[in-house]
C-alpha cells in the first residue's frame, strides 16, 4: 500500500487532485514506448513491494502475542 500525506488525501477526497488526461498527453505518453528492460525492472519492483518478505507463520505468531488464552473450567465432579 502506498503512503499519502494527509493534505493529499484530503485533496483527493474532495476531488481537487484529479489529473485530466488530454488527447495530447496521451499521445505523448504513447509516443515513447516502454522497453522490455524498463518493464521488467518495474515489474520486479512491484512484486518486491507486494509480496511478504517473511513467512506467514511469523506474522501469525506476532498477531497472537497479545491475545489471552481462555481457561477451561475444571469439572468439580471429576
Amino acid at each position: 500500500m502506498s503512503r499519502i500525506s494527509k493534505k493529499k488525501l484530503i485533496k483527493v477526497l474532495k476531488g481537487d487532485l484529479e489529473e485530466t488526461v488530454t488527447k495530447q498527453s496521451l499521445l505523448d505518453h504513447l509516443a515513447k514506448p516502454v522497453t522490455q528492460e524498463e518493464w521488467l525492472r518495474g515489474y520486479r519492483k512491484w512484486v518486491a513491494e507486494h509480496t511478504l518478505s517473511t513467512p506467514l507463520s511469523e506474522y501469525e505468531a506476532i498477531e497472537n502475542i497479545g491475545k489471552k488464552r481462555r481457561r477451561t473450567k475444571k469439572n468439580v465432579n471429576d
